[in-house]
């Protein structure tokens, strides 16, 4: 009989977490989104992070949006780090670097970082950095340029160049930086960590059992001195909170002297020393940047970004693209968009893309190319956004675009019989009328932008095209 193995559930549920979300692959609807923001059985589910990114952007907030993070919040209340060796797919992708270096030892003689690759140090700088950013900038930064979000947009809507985000990661990871990524540059297990302070779920060593054999000690990747502490002062749980609940310190011991276990209030040993070890396991090392002088940093970017707000700049520097239904403005969409992908896994119609990194900040929201698939005006999109980046609308109340035609080259004005664009508007006689039974007239007022003219245009370079709106 297979013994039970803490490891080998994570990893059933670090595959399955990453399957799951690649459900709408197959036609199965149940589940959209990405770990930024998703949609699982109808109930939505936010990261925090991208919450507070988002309403520093763009300064405002939703109580669907707010209501949809705290479920995620209150989880990771309880579960501690978890969410970094169970759910993350960079966890995934770094143990697996880790695999490969077991089985093929000359990939370790690359290391150029030899001397701190057992460092087990967090790093919290890249949490209030990219908050503040997001504050300044009036976009969601880390979003934008999240390689969780980039991986599972690349399985969802194909590679781009953002991928070499991950390589990056895995390059720093073969260079000796262990978990690099996610001790020194994560701003999510930043996050987690700081938020595990308060988790219950711990793990307990039975202080008779343990034979101190230290096996757990060197199985632990994020926080082995907290478990050497634990063991040599005879404590009885171990007080970090950069512990990952992975249960591989759980499964190497030969004792069966350690278990996970919900810490009571009062805890046996003096709390005002497990408080000390964990500051001491957490304490920055020398020669990174103290808490003081965070602050006063911080303080004076906030102050900065007061002062200046690039966002409309930035806005105007993007690409220029066609959004889906609903969009709101561009500098206020770029703001509140998530990039999870949920509306364009939606679409009926295939007609959404994500964008790639050519597209400048655009880089992982919506939009679509009239030409090659129009929008249908289902208005799906809007139901599923949770940040207020797409609005539901009346089909008439959409503004995408407005069709102008090119009558110099349109067939209806060289006096040849051609009723394409007209016969296909969704607002037939409304947004596009037969002048004289002839030639088509397009209603600013009242077209939409949807873009299906443009699209059913016989010319090779179509006579109707959208024109987004100023």
């Amino acid at each position: 009989m297979l013994k039970f193995s803490w490891n080998r559930c994570r990893r059933l549920v670090q595959a399955g977490m990453i399957l799951i979300f690649l459900l709408p692959l197959t036609g199965m609807y149940q589940v959209l989104g990405t770990l930024s923001s998703s949609r699982i059985l109808g109930l939505t589910l936010t990261d925090p992070l991208a919450f507070g990114e988002v309403l520093l952007a763009s300064k405002t907030i939703t109580m669907t949006f707010l209501i949809s993070a705290l479920w995620i919040a209150g989880l990771y209340l309880f579960l501690g780090k978890a969410f970094c060796s169970w759910i993350c797919p960079i966890g995934f992708l770094i143990e697996g670097v880790d695999a490969l270096k077991r089985k093929w030892p000359w990939l370790t003689r690359i290391q150029i970082h030899k001397n701190a690759i057992d460092e087990q140090n967090q790093y919290y700088w890249a949490l209030p950095f990219f908050l503040v950013l997001s504050l300044v900038v009036g976009i969601p930064v880390f979003q934008t340029l999240s390689p969780i979000g980039i991986i599972y947009r690349a399985f969802l809507f194909g590679l781009g160049l953002e991928v070499l985000l991950i390589l990056i990661i895995i390059v720093l990871e073969l260079a000796g930086y262990r978990r690099g990524w996610c001790r020194m540059l994560c701003p999510i297990g930043a996050f987690y960590a700081l938020s595990a302070r308060w988790s219950p779920v711990k793990v307990r060593c039975d202080t008779d059992k343990c034979v101190q054999c230290f096996q757990c000690v060197k199985a632990c990747d994020y926080t082995a001195a907290s478990l050497k502490n634990m063991i040599e002062e005879g404590k009885v749980y171990a007080a970090s909170s950069l512990c990952t609940r992975c249960g591989r310190c759980i499964d190497v011991c030969p004792a069966r002297a350690l278990q996970f276990s919900l810490k009571p209030e009062k805890s046996p040993e003096p709390e005002s020393m497990a408080v000390a070890k964990n500051l001491k396991a957490d304490t920055p090392a020398a020669g990174r940047i103290s808490r003081r002088t965070a602050l006063q940093g911080v303080g004076l970017v906030v102050l900065a970004g007061l002062s200046y707000k690039p966002a409309k700049a930035l806005a105007a520097a993007a690409p220029k693209v066609f959004r889906p239904p609903g969009a709101v403005g561009d500098e206020e969409f770029l703001a509140k968009c998530v990039r999870c992908g949920k509306c364009i896994e939606i679409c009926p119609d295939k007609t959404l893309l994500s964008a790639h990194l050519d597209q400048g900040l655009n880089l992982g929201t919506p939009y679509f190319i009239p030409r090659q698939i129009p929008c249908s005006l289902c208005m799906e999109c809007p139901d599923v956004c949770p940040s207020g980046a797409l609005v539901p609308l009346d089909m008439r109340e959409v503004k995408i675009g407005i069709a102008e035609i090119d009558q110099d080259r349109c067939y209806a004005y060289q006096d040849d019989v051609c009723r394409s664009c007209y016969n296909s508007c969704p607002l037939i006689d409304e947004a596009i009328k037969m002048e004289g039974f002839q030639y088509p007239v397009v209603d600013p007022e009242i077209c939409t932008g949807c873009g299906i003219c443009e699209y059913v245009c016989v010319m090779e370079y179509p006579a109707i095209q959208i024109k987004r709106m100023s």
